[in-house]
C-alpha cells in the first residue's frame, strides 16, 4: 500500500489519510526502532510502556504515585510496571526518608544503562531527522509539533527529559 506525502509516493502497510495517522505511524516506527536498539544493548524485556517509568523517575527515587501522576496513568497500572521492572532488576523500592510508611522507586544501574541507550538512540534519531529535513525543515517540524501538541492536551505537561 502507498500514500502520497509531499507529492511523493511512499510505501507503508497502512493508509495514512490524516495528520494524526502520520504522527501515530511515525511514533510506531520510532518505538519499534527503539525496542530493537534496547534489545541490541541487552535489554530484551524492556517495552515501550516502561518508558512511563524511565522518563519520570528521579535519580534519588520517586514515589509510584508521583510516577503515575507524571506519566498521566493510573496508580494500579504504574504499580504493575514498577513490580515488573523490579522483578527484572531495573528498579528497587526503598523506604522514603520523608515518610517511612511510603516507598521510593529507585533506578538501578541497569535502569541507567537503559536511559543511556535511549539517550543515544534519541540523539541519533534527531540527527537523522535533521539530515533528512535539513536545518530549516527540522526546526519547522519541531516548532509545528510544539504548537500543535499542547493545543489538544486537556492536561498540558511536557515530557520529562531533554531532547538533545
Amino acid at each position: 500500500m502507498a500514500t502520497i506525502l509531499y507529492g511523493k509516493r511512499i510505501r507503508c502497510n497502512v493508509e495514512l489519510p490524516y495528520t494524526q495517522s502520520l504522527l501515530l505511524y511515525a511514533y510506531q516506527v520510532s518505538a519499534r526502532s527503539l525496542v530493537a536498539a534496547l534489545r541490541e544493548a541487552g535489554h530484551e524485556r524492556i517495552k515501550p510502556k516502561h518508558g512511563a517509568v524511565f522518563a519520570n523517575i528521579d535519580a534519588a527515587g520517586t514515589r509510584a504515585s508521583l510516577l503515575a501522576e507524571r506519566a498521566g496513568i493510573g496508580k494500579p497500572a504504574m504499580g504493575e510496571m514498577v513490580d515488573e521492572l523490579e522483578r527484572m532488576g531495573y528498579v528497587r523500592r526503598i523506604p522514603d526518608p520523608a515518610d517511612r510508611r511510603a516507598k521510593l522507586v529507585l533506578p538501578t544501574d541497569a535502569a541507567k544503562a537503559v536511559t543511556d541507550t535511549v539517550h543515544r538512540f534519541n540523539q541519533a534519531l534527531e540527527a537523522e531527522y535533521r539530515g533528512k529535513l535539513g536545518d530549516k525543515g527540522y526546526e519547522a517540524l519541531r516548532a509545528a509539533l510544539l504548537e500543535l501538541a499542547p493545543s489538544r492536551d486537556p492536561q498540558p505537561r511536557m515530557p520529562q527529559g531533554d531532547a538533545d
